[in-house]
């Protein structure tokens, strides 16, 4: 397990302004006179960010834990195999970045772009037999 306690980081809501790229969990959430929130401000253009600076409101938590690798094998007993005329068999499957939990719902955790501009974690999976004759 990878994992990291007590992290901090800040993230961003994406390009904001008048281009539009906001995060949907932002744009959906947002403070609206028809939806007065409290969880997300309103989206301003970017010359009107009153909640840019000086608040916590972009600092998330970065705690987690990560199942970021795992192989399970089991090799079949040789009196087995021999009688297939093999001298060993093994089955096996591992994994790289197979589960992550955290709080943090629109970035990864290990992300090191508070924009979320990265590429995300590939999650591998494989799964194989080892035969020796």
């Amino acid at each position: 397990f990878q994992g990291a306690a007590g992290a901090k980081q800040y993230i961003s809501a994406g390009e904001s302004g008048n281009i539009g790229n906001y995060l949907q969990e932002i744009a959906d959430n947002r403070w609206t006179i028809d939806n007065p929130s409290s969880v997300h401000p309103r989206i301003a253009n970017r010359s009107d960010q009153y909640f840019s600076s000086n608040n916590d409101y972009w600092l998330r938590s970065t705690d987690y834990i990560r199942l970021k690798n795992l192989e399970l094998g089991y090799s079949i007993p040789t009196n087995i195999v021999s009688k297939a005329g093999l001298s060993a068999f093994r089955v096996y499957f591992n994994g790289l970045n197979l589960a992550t939990f955290t709080k943090m719902t629109s970035f990864d955790p290990e992300a090191d772009n508070s924009l979320g501009r990265y590429y995300p974690q590939t999650k591998v999976v494989n799964f194989g037999l080892t035969a020796t004759f």
